[in-house]
């Protein structure tokens, strides 16, 4: 893995995205992860994963498996999770948390998961409230955060209120935060946004202080392919949303 990471296709990218290659993930969160770990150097191998799904495939599945880092996968769904612990049965590095997250017990968990040790990548995936987990998380600094957006929302800078009907199983329209929201909560928490899928939607930040140029929502979202998905105006008359 390491070597393929030292060729020549990744010695220089204009764009995160054009690092995009496929082994666990669907949309190129692969590659974009190895290249990001490649250029910033020195990062904990420790990851935590929530909204792991199958914990197969997501975004620290190639950590663990081809990277051999220790992580832990969070996910509500106990059937989901058992498909991962019996993919992971012989690694010792990968622990398994059954739990449905909110944001006033979060930190509490990862301090226990952690025991303060440092984190290099934290992947948030819930299809709703991620922008309420990911501001409610200070006990932990990662390196790298992966983080999904509701590119639909295009340039609006606008969050769906925290409610546990914030879903995409609730409402498939109504669900989520602009990248324009997570791009200003990213700043507040000290980091900044870097990149972001072909698709738009899986958005990468690192530390404020790392040698990796911003990439701003503007251009995260220029791409013609990603606004014919943006809603209309007249959508945002229809719900009740937030700014912060």
């Amino acid at each position: 893995m390491e070597s393929f990471l030292d060729n020549s296709m990744f010695a220089a990218k204009t764009r995160l995205d054009r690092a995009s290659f496929d082994i666990f993930t669907y949309h190129g969160e692969d590659g974009i992860i190895g290249y990001l770990l490649r250029s910033l150097g020195s990062v904990s191998k420790k990851f935590i994963d929530i909204g792991a799904g199958d914990c197969i495939t997501g975004n620290c599945a190639c950590l663990a498996v081809h990277y051999n880092w220790s992580g832990v996968f969070i996910d509500a769904n106990k059937d989901q999770l058992s498909i991962g612990k019996r993919f992971y049965k012989s690694n010792g590095k990968i622990n398994f948390v059954e739990t449905f997250v909110a944001p006033d017990t979060i930190d509490e968990l990862l301090s226990t998961l952690c025991n303060g040790e440092e984190v290099g990548l934290l992947s948030i995936d819930i299809d709703g409230n991620d922008y309420w987990i990911w501001k409610a998380i200070e006990i932990i600094k990662p390196a790298i955060v992966v983080i999904e957006a509701k590119i639909e929302y295009g340039l609006q800078d606008v969050i769906v209120p925290y409610t546990t009907e914030n879903n995409r199983s609730n409402n498939e329209m109504y669900n989520g935060a602009s990248v324009k929201a997570f791009e200003k909560l990213g700043k507040r928490k000290g980091y900044k946004l870097v990149g972001a899928n072909k698709q738009g939607y899986n958005l990468f930040f690192v530390r404020a202080d790392a040698t990796y140029n911003a990439s701003p929502a503007e251009a995260l979202l220029a791409n013609i392919n990603i606004q014919q998905c943006f809603y209309p105006n007249s959508f945002f008359n229809q719900y009740e949303f937030v700014t912060e």
